[in-house]
């Protein structure tokens, strides 16, 4: 799986790809409460925006043995770029989703989960794919930038652009 794993990352133009352990990765209870103060406009609008808690989150990831940190690197310049990056990294995530669909992986990135067009969260009901569900690595409490720093990892390469980081979770 390993291999197959980085052979995509690869195909898909991921730019840096460190595999780690399930213990390396930092989980901040100050990084999960920004959530709540809905600092992106998400809270409450998803079943993984939707409150829980780090403990929770800790367990989820627990389920796995290996993962991989892995980085988009895309330049920022102007609100144009900020927009086309946003699409960029998510095209590139769902792509890496898609690739591995039948396999038992988590892939946690940035932002609310997408596969509804609207998330039954608002309307108090269950998730209608938890299986599929897409886990936020910030909104389940994982402190992307000290894991950048400690992986030594672009998270602002000024110039080179930033860093857009996704979680990559597999036994």
């Amino acid at each position: 799986m390993k291999n197959r794993l980085i052979e995509v990352f690869k195909e898909i133009g991921f730019d840096e790809y460190k595999e780690i352990k399930i213990s390396d990765i930092i989980f901040s209870n100050d990084v999960f409460n920004q959530c709540s103060r809905n600092i992106c406009g998400n809270y409450g609008k998803s079943h993984t925006c939707k409150g829980g808690s780090v403990e929770e989150s800790k367990e989820r990831v627990s389920k796995f043995q290996n993962g991989f940190l892995i980085n988009k690197i895309v330049p920022i310049r102007t609100r144009k770029e900020m927009m086309d990056s946003i699409e960029l990294v998510a095209t590139s995530i769902k792509a890496l989703r898609r690739s591995f669909e039948n396999d038992p992986i988590m892939v946690m990135g940035a932002g609310p989960c997408t596969v509804c067009e609207s998330c039954t969260a608002l309307l108090g009901k269950p998730c209608l794919f938890p299986d599929k569900i897409q886990y936020s690595m910030e909104g389940s409490g994982i402190d992307v930038v000290r894991m950048s720093m400690k992986e030594k990892m672009t998270y602002n390469g000024g110039e080179k652009g930033v860093g857009y980081f996704t979680l990559v979770l597999y036994n």
